[in-house]
């Protein structure tokens, strides 16, 4: 490989730093929770039978005073509803909010949370996702973190309820070109959120517009925490996998599907319709094929520098996966993890280009 051998490994070299570097910056949610005013909790679902139940029981059993639960019935067709109406009668706190789905001009999720907003009168707001759980400590440690680091917005992804090869071959790829993409405090590019949690304060989200300020985004999260931070606000991306966890990616395909899904959604900020974005899709995707084959190549043939690669693809894989709670002996899969991430990325190309990009019935692309 020569000059070549070297000049990629000092590539990959380079991407894992900065990934290291990045997640020295994401600091864990405080150990001791704190208070800061009345809270309310928006929960979106549509066809979450499966999920809301354990979700709900868990937001029931914070240890916070001052809570209020809003779900938002995304028209469910499985039985949501009726899950959460015996929650709502066993709990005051708990409310039901039904929606026939979102009018022309509004992503679904997104309509469900301008929805749940609007029945808010406390001085933060909390969107969680259907699908997690979370420990009794969550909104008081949120809470700690947003006056910890002075912050308008914080956010956090949850831990995997399960280990299993969808995070260990998927999630890492995902994490890096996050943080290429995006900044943990706002301070450059786009800010960081995952739309797992993200805890706001009534201010800064009426100061921004709310929801409807990107009523028609996919890509909600990042955007929405742009737009806090673009209007003023101070975000804030930290590690609370130990208070939350999600149940969304506990198999292979569910992550597969999961994450094709959020790659589809995001080229709604790319110019140029669905051409360009599967243009741009598509040579992410074959790049991606490459910087995890070569090193599994090279290394084969006994190269140094593919020797070199692969270490340094499983470096950050092991922090990713040491983050999340996954077993850090996955990390030794690092070349094969872009590879896998490199064919999930064509294949959302391909979809954003012919259809079948959907999502329970909807279609995510941009």
């Amino acid at each position: 490989m020569g000059k070549w051998g070297v000049l990629g490994a000092a590539v990959v070299a380079a991407r894992t730093a900065w990934t290291v570097r990045t997640w020295q910056r994401v600091r864990e949610l405080p150990a001791v929770g704190a208070t800061g005013g009345t809270v309310t909790v928006v929960v979106p679902a549509r066809d979450e039978a499966a999920n809301i139940d354990r979700c709900l029981r868990g937001l029931r059993g914070q240890d916070y005073p001052g809570l209020r639960i809003v779900v938002v019935d995304d028209a469910s067709e499985d039985g949501t509803a009726d899950l959460v109406r015996r929650h709502v009668e066993e709990d005051p706190r708990v409310e039901l909010v039904p929606s026939d789905g979102p009018p022309s001009g509004w992503a679904g999720k997104v309509h469900a949370l301008h929805l749940g907003a609007e029945r808010a009168e406390s001085d933060w707001l909390l969107f969680v996702d259907a699908d997690t759980e979370a420990a009794p400590d969550l909104v008081g440690r949120l809470l700690a973190a947003a006056a910890r680091d002075d912050v308008d917005l914080v956010s956090t992804a949850g831990r995997s309820t399960t280990a299993n090869a969808g995070w260990w071959l998927l999630l890492p790829p995902v994490n890096m070109l996050l943080f290429e993409a995006t900044s943990v405090d706002g301070g450059r590019g786009r800010a960081l959120a995952v739309g797992h949690c993200i805890l706001v304060s009534r201010t800064a989200h009426d100061q921004a517009g709310g929801w409807r300020a990107i009523a028609g985004s996919r890509a909600d999260d990042v955007e929405f925490a742009t737009l806090i931070r673009d209007t003023g606000g101070r975000t804030r991306y930290v590690d609370g996998t130990g208070s939350l966890a999600t149940g969304g990616m506990a198999t292979f395909a569910e992550a597969y599907r999961s994450v094709r899904k959020s790659v589809v959604a995001g080229t709604s900020v790319y110019p140029g319709g669905p051409v360009a974005a599967s243009l741009v899709l598509g040579v992410t995707g074959v790049a991606q094929v490459l910087y995890g084959l070569v090193p599994i190549v090279t290394a084969a043939r006994g190269s140094k520098p593919g020797q070199a690669a692969w270490l340094a693809h499983s470096v950050a894989n092991r922090v990713y996966l040491r983050r999340s709670r996954q077993p850090a002996a996955a990390a030794v899969l690092g070349p094969v993890a872009s590879v896998a991430f490199g064919v999930l990325v064509l294949d959302a190309a391909w979809r954003v280009l012919r259809g079948g990009a959907t999502w329970k019935g909807r279609d995510v692309r941009g």
